[in-house]
């Protein structure tokens, strides 16, 4: 796995390792792993909100069969991936 070094001053230093240890964590890799995984996540859930909110936006309401939302969820998924680095 590739390696990524980070230099932060002193005091968040001390906040993330202290956040290791009342997590339970192993090691700060862990830690920063985790805010990023959550940092992706809420990406991910911006972009859907913004293709919520574009699909309200896009004109008058439609009748929906019961295959529809599948559809849509799998379709906005398919874009959200491609703009959120995986």
């Amino acid at each position: 796995m590739p390696t990524l070094q980070i230099t932060l001053p002193e005091t968040l230093q001390q906040f993330a390792l202290g956040r290791v240890a009342e997590l339970g964590l192993d090691s700060p890799d862990q830690y920063f792993e985790q805010l990023l995984e959550e940092d992706r996540c809420r990406k991910r859930d911006d972009c859907y909100m913004e293709k919520v909110r574009e699909g309200l936006a896009s004109g008058p309401p439609i009748p929906v069969t019961p295959g529809f939302w599948d559809k849509i969820a799998d379709e906005a998924e398919q874009e959200c991936r491609r703009t959120v680095v995986q």
